[in-house]
């Protein structure tokens, strides 16, 4: 009796090693990754299509809900995956996402004229223009911001002054770049996942 115990001890534990070493249940759906990118991507379309600020705040509220709604779902990834380089993509996934979207709603308080010569600059109750303090706020916020120039160079740094319009198109180009970032991410997971 001790040998047919010891075998059928034998191949339990073969079936636990074979069931543990198996690589479908190793794997980690990246749906939720998908699903946070998803209200991003919809913002990128949003903004190449060309919209007004009327246009513009239901929609980015909308992404910014979603995003929010399955942004737990993005970190739980990153929880659930072994591989160490795996949980750091993911993670990435998740701070370029949220990058993406923070910047898509920062953008909402940028629409404005841009520098093009037949506009007033200074036309009453049309805010325009940021002030250098604004400006540099959001460049710390937003370290991967490109540089807007001033529309008043000549002077000195803390009265320097930036159009809106250029502002809010640097705003959505990092918050395009960052959404592109992640796509990869998700994408090279995706393929990782498939091996």
């Amino acid at each position: 009796m001790t040998s047919a115990l010891r075998n059928i001890s034998g191949l339990t534990l073969l079936a636990i090693v074979i069931a543990g070493c198996n690589p479908a249940k190793n794997k980690v759906d990246l749906a939720p990754l998908r699903a946070s990118y998803a209200p991003v991507h919809d913002m990128e379309i949003v903004v190449s299509a060309g919209i007004t600020l009327d246009e513009y705040s239901p929609r980015v509220t909308d992404a910014l809900l979603k995003f929010k709604n399955s942004e737990d779902g993005c970190k739980q990834v990153a929880v659930n995956l072994i591989d160490p380089s795996q949980k750091s993509q993911a993670m990435e996934v998740c701070r370029h996402l949220g990058i993406a979207i923070d910047a898509y709603v920062a953008a909402k308080g940028y629409f404005g004229d841009t520098h093009e010569t037949d506009l007033d600059p200074f036309e009453e109750g049309k805010n325009n223009f940021i002030d250098n303090r604004e400006y540099v706020d959001l460049r710390t916020r937003f370290p991967g911001l490109e540089e807007v120039p001033p529309s008043n160079e000549d002077n000195p740094i803390p009265s320097r002054i930036y159009w809106r319009g250029p502002v809010l198109q640097a705003l959505w180009k990092l918050a395009n770049q960052e959404s592109q970032t992640a796509k990869a991410l998700i994408d090279n997971l995706s393929q990782q996942a498939s091996l």
